[in-house]
């Protein structure tokens, strides 16, 4: 009953991010909220000017609307003298090395659409990161910045609209976000429904009729 009743509480919570990543999308653009230090801009549409951080690439560990395993590659934009964490799209295990990625080769000043993303928070049970083969799982601001050496600001930018990076897989809508809690619940309300009757039909069959 305590897993169905935790249930029941994460689907209010995930229609409630779904609300708001819907409502986000029918939005106007924004500033990109520089200095802000919580998550009242997440999933809002926004734009970013400056030029991309070749070497400190990180892969941060996803699964695509596919179903495909593979990797988001987040790169450091440096904007109006600050620093910007930029996720430019998805893509396999095999490619995620290619030299032959269009961004790889680009060097000048790049213009942005996209979601703005409120850095992680770290939880009991989340995967810690492979430095060594710069495999991420989790987008915390301050875990990244602890590893480039930076001071960048609390919002990831994701990419959704872009030209230089269509050999990446650029996917970010409300529809790509499960939310199966309510079929949990009741999976979980169930059991406990059947578990109470068998109990009480042994109770009934071997101690009520002694």
């Amino acid at each position: 009953m305590y897993l169905g009743s935790w249930q029941l509480h994460r689907l209010e919570w995930k229609t409630e991010l779904l609300n708001s990543i819907k409502d986000g999308q029918t939005e106007d653009y924004i500033e990109y909220p520089f200095d802000i230090k919580n998550n009242d801009f997440s999933y809002k549409k926004s734009s970013l000017s400056g030029k991309i951080d070749q070497s400190k690439e990180l892969h941060f560990f996803n699964i695509n609307s596919y179903g495909q395993s593979g990797y988001n590659i987040i790169v450091p934009l440096l904007t109006e003298g600050r620093t910007v964490y930029v996720d430019l799209g998805w893509t396999n295990f095999t490619d995620i090395n290619s030299k032959e990625f269009m961004f790889r080769s680009l060097t000048g000043k790049l213009d942005f659409k996209g979601i703005l993303i409120y850095s992680k928070e770290r939880r009991l049970f989340s995967p810690q990161p492979d430095t060594i083969k710069n495999s991420w799982y989790l987008m915390n601001i301050e875990e990244m910045d602890q590893f480039t050496k930076l001071n960048s600001e609390k919002y990831i930018f994701r990419v959704v609209e872009q030209e230089y990076y269509s050999d990446l897989l650029n996917e970010f809508t409300a529809i790509n976000i499960p939310n199966n809690h309510l079929q949990y619940a009741i999976t979980w309300f169930a059991l406990a429904i059947s578990i109470a009757a068998m109990y009480i039909i042994y109770i009934y069959k071997n101690i009520l009729k002694r």
